[in-house]
């Protein structure tokens, strides 16, 4: 897996799946979406996509595994380090 800056603009667009998490109360309205990604890794053939969105509680971070090919989000981890 390589870190991909969060500027970069070829990741994958997970705004609406983001939406979901916050409707599920998952993820917190109160975090700013300016501030939610935290890290974006891809593995080596370029097909997935990790996003770390952070949280309210420091180490605390929900993981968005994405199918590039697929173009959709695949599902959550919620990861405590």
């Amino acid at each position: 897996m390589a870190e991909i800056p969060t500027s970069n603009n070829s990741i994958f667009n997970i705004w609406p799946y983001v939406s979901e998490l916050k409707a599920a109360k998952i993820l917190s309205n109160k975090v700013k979406e300016s501030e939610l990604i935290y890290k974006v890794y891809r593995n080596s053939t370029e097909d997935f996509e990790h996003v770390l969105l952070a949280t309210e509680k420091e180490n605390h971070f929900v993981k968005i595994v994405v199918d590039r090919n697929k173009k959709k989000a695949m599902g959550y981890l919620l990861l405590d380090l």
